[in-house]
């Protein structure tokens, strides 16, 4: 009897199922455990284990019970459970503890009943409790002092929890979280009594008194970083969850630099590989005030796991170096001319060019510590992304018809229809690139063009944009200065076309689909590392790229070793773009697929590597959410690695393919033009002239909108698609569920930071398993910094893509997956504020650089500056998140809007045709 009660604790459902299961389940055991209790009442005939059997089961059954139905929110009915259903007075001592902490947090959830979980805890007799057990109670305490903004009395009672037992995590958590709200009080406090203290000066009044706060803000600040850091140190998940907010004081930390001192001092304390997940942000930091702290934490990283910053440290220091030697150049210069003018002594340097140089030259420190560390590792790892990034450029005719397309788009992007001439901007765009083919440079001012770096290399034979007689006769026919050049936009659109269609056959004609590894790169053919021996001569195996980037904790036998890369290298052409894909084989058994991107912007490169890190860290919260959890909710987050500034490489299935694939399928099927919309679209809206004026009336918008729907683009084209590429009806279930919940996250994303541009070619999703991927997935911000709605349609939710999900996918799965999530990001235990707030830290210094023409640095942006333009973009994307949640009214009121108000707004505003058809005809809003 008693091994089956011990097995029922192992037998349970799992957290996030329904609450009804764990009920049906829960009360039949509870009668089982009344029928015990009957039968070994009698203590004198059966041993008191026996005795107590029954009682102690049932007491951890109610308990359970309770604790489920207040995760899913039911805490009335966790009440209840926990006064109604034991129904015996003695409970074993443990339980008797367990009972009292759940029925606080039952309490906790009720803003209305504070007062009486607080009397609980104060009519508990702590005297036959273990000091773990009586740290939890007071600090359950302080929890609803501070809900009831009684703050002094909640600091004595987190301070008592921690007296009475040290190592409790959680509380160690809970006293740095009331510290970090007491420091933004003081803090604002003493910002308003300056603020009146000047107006006093001013106005030429007695200024008034200062606040009666009973420490400074720099004493919070400094108790809830060391709280915070104590709770790492002690393993408490949700105390790691705090360490965006560490670093975000650190940013912006005060004058005495109390943040630092206190990372400083504990630091050593902290296990390494909670820093994982949050390297790219210590790299940002190397360009901040912060630098020497950050520096230390990336120097222990590089000693002890030297595979785990390696690619982010190389890239960034490759980033900095062009901009760190301009620099030094600028500053010699600058200091030669002070000393000619007047002897130099009132010479002071540009502090944005210190600054830029010092960041370069520690991040180089970090490096000379890895290396010296790890010399035979650093010479592998350099040689394998030498490799890497030179070996699997595109060759010259891919390169040209990625220009050509490129080209193609800018001529449909232009607001001028077919009848109209040539822009002037246009002109001198393919004036470039013809300079570029007459030259044999691929270094051309268009989109799709080749890095320098990528121009070496098996694929780069001729290193121009196609070969000797391709480029001569493609600068005859687009040159601006040859006298076959179009006369009006139509024609050097289908001149353009003309030149794609001949590329793409040539392509196929001659290009095979497949590449030997061998012939194309014999260095990382040899590769192997297979039983433990290396043919590299590295004591120290190399890992499989990117694997830390999940910030989990590692150990000996769970990191993954690469092994050898695949025999075959395949060609992957998406949208006339070509890249390679290969294949890692590590020790686990598995195969990575990685996509070797050239020609990226950095800046796009780095902002990709943020997004999908926030969509790591944002699923986290997800699946800590029982309603999210329940549904497998989850953003696709592939591993990103640099390899160089404009060279990455993108884990992708061989199964992703783009979403505007279906619509090219279709038109090659039924002989159509792909660009026929587009063509119809700008006759249409165009003047005589062949002018589309900015602000085209509505109604002639919308009547193009719908002969489009009508003639051209069926709403049944991805539906079709979709149903002759799977094979079974099991299959297409399943796929349609996993799209329509993927696309449904990508679209509250998208709402969240105000992205747009998702078109076709952009959605990228797996056949197999219905993952989307968003590719070039960047906000806009305005001058102001703020983030910028460009599009009339929150998310992309088109015919085609609501015919495929039907009604009840879009207004079931879709609504429900987007309040679901959102419900996720604004729960209680939530840090989606503090990780949004280290996102819009580094995205807002990146689009600064932009803007600047500076790599990786911005001078000048100060840090209250940056501050500022952080906190409002958090505030505002937490509202729009709030928007969408579920609207639950209090228990006693009755409900005035729909629980999913918000969310139907949204998508009735992105599939309503007027908004669609105010798009740009590239978004094909009719697809």
């Amino acid at each position: 009897m008693r091994e089956i009660m011990e097995s029922w604790r192992l037998r349970q459902p799992n957290d996030w199922e329904a609450p009804l299961h764990w009920q049906d389940l829960l009360l039949w055991r509870n009668q089982i455990h009344n029928i015990v209790i009957n039968a070994f009442s009698n203590a004198e005939y059966v041993g008191p284990s026996l005795h107590q059997l029954g009682y102690k089961e049932k007491a951890w059954s109610v308990n359970r019970l309770a604790a489920i139905m207040t995760l899913h929110g039911c805490t009335d009915s966790a009440l209840t459970v926990l006064n109604t259903m034991y129904g015996y007075s003695a409970m074993e001592m443990q339980e008797a503890f367990v009972k009292i902490r759940e029925q606080a947090k039952a309490y906790l959830d009720r803003p209305t009943e504070l007062q009486a979980g607080i009397n609980i805890l104060a009519t508990s007799n702590l005297d036959y409790f273990q000091p773990h057990h009586q740290s939890e109670v007071f600090r359950l305490k302080g929890l609803f002092q501070q809900a009831l903004d009684d703050s002094l009395e909640a600091h004595t009672s987190f301070s008592t929890a921690l007296c009475l037992w040290k190592q409790n995590p959680d509380g160690w958590l809970a006293w740095g979280q009331h510290c970090d709200r007491s420091y933004e009080v003081a803090a604002q406090q003493q910002a308003s009594y300056q603020h009146q203290v000047s107006l006093a000066a001013q106005n030429k009044v007695q200024p008034p008194q200062p606040p009666a706060t009973p420490l400074q803000p720099a004493n919070y600040l400094e108790y809830a970083v060391y709280c915070y850091l104590q709770g790492v140190r002690l393993g408490n998940p949700a105390a790691r969850a705090m360490l965006p907010r560490v670093l975000h004081l650190l940013s912006f930390d005060n004058e005495t630099g109390v943040v630092g001192a206190q990372l400083d001092r504990h630091a050593n304390a902290l296990p390494l590989w909670v820093w994982f997940m949050w390297t790219p942000q210590l790299l940002a930091s190397l360009q901040r005030l912060e630098a020497v702290h950050v520096k230390q934490l990336l120097a222990a990283l590089a000693i002890q796991f030297p595979q785990s910053i390696y690619y982010s440290l190389r890239t960034y220091l490759l980033s900095m170096r062009e901009g760190a030697h301009k620099a030094t150049q600028e500053l010699a210069k600058a200091k030669a001319r002070a000393v000619e003018e007047g002897g130099g002594a009132d010479y002071v340097p540009d502090s944005g060019r210190l600054a830029e140089i010092s960041a370069f030259e520690m991040g180089k420190e970090v490096m000379d510590v890895l290396r010296q560390k790890h010399p035979q590792l650093g010479v592998t790892l350099e040689q394998m992304l030498q490799d890497i990034g030179s070996k699997f450029a595109p060759k010259s005719e891919e390169r040209l018809l990625s220009v050509v397309t490129a080209l193609l788009h800018r001529c449909y992007k232009v607001p001028f229809a077919g009848q109209a001439e040539v822009p002037q901007l246009l002109k001198q765009e393919l004036g470039g690139v013809c300079r570029a083919c007459l030259q044999g440079d691929s270094r051309a001012e268009t989109p799709g063009a080749a890095p320098p770096s990528a121009r070496s290399g098996a694929g780069g034979s001729g290193s121009g944009l196609g070969h000797g007689a391709l480029r001569e006769q493609f600068v005859r026919d687009m040159s601006p200065t040859e006298p076959s050049f179009p006369s009006t936009l139509g024609d050097l659109a289908e001149s353009l076309k003309s030149w794609r269609n001949r590329l793409q056959a040539e392509l196929d004609d001659k290009m095979p689909g497949q590449l030997w590894l061998e012939d194309e790169c014999r260095g990382l053919s040899e590769l192997v590392q297979r039983g433990g021996g290396s043919s590299t001569g590295s004591v120290e195996p190399v890992e499989m790229p990117g694997q830390y980037l999940a910030g989990c904790e590692v150990s000996a036998d769970s990191v993954v070793v690469l092994e050898a890369f695949g025999a075959n290298i395949t060609i992957v052409r998406r949208h006339s773009s070509s890249y390679r894909r290969l294949v890692l084989h590590g020790s686990d058994g598995h195969a990575r697929h990685m996509l070797v991107q050239t020609g990226q912007n950095w800046a796009q490169g780095t902002t990709d590597e943020r997004v999908v890190q926030l969509m790591r860290l944002l699923n986290r919260l997800m699946e800590a959410h029982p309603q999210s959890r329940a549904r497998l909710m989850a953003f696709h987050t592939p591993l990103v690695v640099p390899v160089w500034p404009q060279v990455r490489m993108l884990e992708e299935d061989p199964s992703f393919c783009a979403y505007g694939d279906a619509y090219e399928v279709n038109c090659a099927r039924y002989g159509r033009e792909v660009d026929a919309p587009i063509s119809y679209y700008k006759k249409r809206c165009a003047d005589e002239a062949g002018n589309i004026p900015k602000e085209v009336p509505l109604d002639r918008r919308l009547q193009t909108y719908s002969e489009i729907c009508q003639q051209l683009v069926s709403e049944n084209v991805f539906s079709q698609y979709i149903y002759k590429t799977l094979p079974t009806c099991n299959h297409l279930w399943v796929f349609k569920k996993s799209l329509c919940l993927q696309m449904a996250l990508s679209g509250l994303l998208c709402h969240m930071l105000l992205v747009g541009g998702r078109s076709p070619s952009k959605i990228l999703y797996a056949k197999d398993t219905g993952r989307v991927f968003q590719a070039d997935f960047m906000p806009v911000y305005n001058e102001r910094g703020q983030l910028e709605k460009i599009e009339q349609v929150p998310f992309r939710l088109t015919r085609n893509l609501a015919t495929f999900f039907n009604g009840f996918g879009v207004e079931g799965l879709f609504a429900t997956a987007i309040m679901n999530a959102a419900a996720a990001f604004l729960a209680n235990n939530s840090n989606a504020q503090h990780v949004l707030s280290m996102f819009f830290r580094d995205d807002i210094v990146a689009w600064a650089a932009r803007r600047t023409g500076k790599m990786g640095f911005v001078a000048g942006m100060r840090a209250e500056t940056l501050k500022a333009l952080s906190v409002n973009n958090v505030r505002k994307t937490l509202e729009r998140t709030r928007s969408v949640s579920p609207a639950i009214p209090p228990e006693d009121v009755l409900p005035g809007v729909a629980v999913a108000g918000g969310v139907l707004e949204l998508i009735d505003a992105a599939c309503h045709p007027k908004n669609l058809c105010r798009m740009e005809p590239t978004w094909h809003p009719w697809f």
